[in-house]
């Protein structure tokens, strides 16, 4: 439960600086809302969904054999 948390944690995180810089970026033109969205807020939501998606796409738990 705990990784699940995390990794939804870190999507969430991404989904806000997005939208952060996005207002910013959109609203005033600036370049530092344009970088804080190219360099930290679309790698943490990349990560967030690959950290969810990936194990439901994998198809095999510990578990089975």
């Amino acid at each position: 439960m705990r990784p699940l948390l995390v990794r939804l944690a870190i999507l969430t995180l991404g989904m806000g600086v997005t939208e952060i810089g996005l207002t910013e970026a959109f609203g005033r033109g600036s370049p530092g809302a344009w970088a804080l969205v190219l360099a930290v807020g679309f790698p943490l939501i990349i990560v967030g969904t690959m950290g969810l998606i990936g194990p439901l796409l994998a198809g095999r738990h510990k578990g089975d054999q």
